[in-house]
């Protein structure tokens, strides 16, 4: 497996920007079924990205309140 840098913001955008106009010119095919998957891909990453961040906001929250709690 090749390691890769973490994808910046930027170019996800470009990503999203270029799949989903190329969704929009070939609705229909492979390359166009391509492209919408990429989008549900990019979606599925933000939403995954999102939860991460709540469970992290949580946790940090409970041991707070544990540490709280010892004092």
């Amino acid at each position: 497996m090749i390691d890769h840098p973490p994808l910046t913001d930027a170019q996800l955008d470009g990503m999203r920007h270029r799949a989903q106009r190329f969704a929009g010119a070939m609705p229909a095919g492979t390359s166009g079924s391509l492209a919408a998957d990429v989008l549900r891909l990019l979606a599925e990453r933000q939403r995954l990205i999102v939860t991460l961040a709540m469970l992290r906001e949580r946790h940090s929250v409970e041991r707070y309140e544990q540490q709280r709690g010892r004092d």
